[in-house]
């Protein structure tokens, strides 16, 4: 599990876009925030705010990413990996809503889920994936 007060942003985790890298730590600063309110009571209400919050930024981003993709040639240079970049856009999101859609009287254990969950997806997705596209745009540009 990550450390709830640890998870910052890192070199290692930059693309190199400055757009993409700014909206990761935005995402990032937004998970931290949401982990804060997991000290305080948590009812369904603010853990459908905060996973809100957190969905529409992500499609927000993802939307971000995938025009990039589509104006440096992405889709056309590297069909495969711009492929699975979309297929894990839209995992998920399909995750996040799921999360939301199953919301319980255990509304803190789902929260620190989905926030775990979150976390392990950022950080996977930034070394494995985007560091992938950036490496692509910055020897377009």
């Amino acid at each position: 599990m990550v450390n709830k007060s640890s998870f910052i942003w890192s070199d290692e985790m930059a693309t190199g876009v400055d757009v993409i890298d700014s909206q990761h730590k935005n995402l990032l600063q937004m998970v931290n925030e949401a982990y804060q309110g997991l000290d305080k009571d948590v009812s369904d209400i603010v853990f459908q705010r905060i996973t809100k919050e957190l969905l529409s930024y992500a499609i927000y981003h993802f939307q971000t990413e995938e025009h990039l993709m589509q104006e440096y040639g992405y889709f056309d240079e590297c069909p495969e990996e711009a492929a699975q970049h979309v297929s894990e856009h839209r995992d998920f999101s399909a995750k996040v809503v799921t999360a939301r859609d199953g919301v319980n009287s255990e509304v803190k254990e789902e929260m620190e889920e989905i926030l775990t969950f979150l976390n392990a997806w950022i950080l996977n997705h930034t070394q494995n994936v985007d560091i992938k596209l950036g490496n692509f745009i910055k020897n377009k540009e």
